[in-house]
């Protein structure tokens, strides 16, 4: 039997494919799209807690996420069923309802906050389209919300070239003729 790292390229057996152990291989959830998504660069980590936390699971199949196995009606052995979306979703409202958080807390929610968090990192467009896997500018759009924080950077931007462009004025002003040449 083939292990894990080595089943058909199609079947994407850990998270981490074995060509490129520094990356995480994502997978679009509409479009398809594959994503490797670097998981840490020359300064170090870049997702520690979410690494750990992936590689402390038990393996029970080829996806990465999979239910503990259990016997299906008529079955003779137990088995590990995928994860739904379904059950994601029911499992997101639970934990959200005991961290005592507001009903809109959704994965989508969760989607377009770290999105979000994209802009407020002040990534550009065909950044925020890199990590996401999205094709194009409007579908990435949407999930990117505007916020005070990017406003302030806008802001913050804006003095330093007013600033610059008043240095600029009043050195051009001050600065003695330049020699006329004959």
């Amino acid at each position: 039997m083939k292990s894990l790292d080595t089943a058909s390229p199609w079947i994407r057996a850990d998270y981490r494919p074995s060509d490129r152990p520094n990356t995480a291989r994502i997978e679009h959830h509409k479009t398809g799209a594959l994503v490797d998504l670097p998981l840490s660069d020359r300064d170090g980590p870049l997702f520690p807690e979410l690494t750990t936390y992936l590689d402390s699971l038990e393996r029970l199949g080829v996806p990465i996420v999979l239910m503990k196995p259990e016997r299906l009606r008529g079955a003779k052995v137990a088995v590990p069923r995928p994860f739904l979306l379904r059950t994601a979703r029911i499992r997101v409202r639970a934990a959200a309802r005991a961290a005592k958080l507001p009903d809109d807390l959704t994965l989508a929610a969760c989607r377009h906050g770290g999105i979000t968090e994209l802009g407020d990192a002040e990534l550009t467009e065909q950044g925020v389209m890199a990590m996401t896997g999205h094709k194009t500018p409007d579908a990435a759009r949407l999930y990117l919300k505007c916020t005070e924080k990017q406003r302030a950077i806008g802001a913050r931007r804006r003095r330093a070239f007013v600033e610059l462009e008043e240095r600029s004025a009043d050195e051009s002003q001050n600065e003695a003729p330049a020699a006329k040449s004959e």
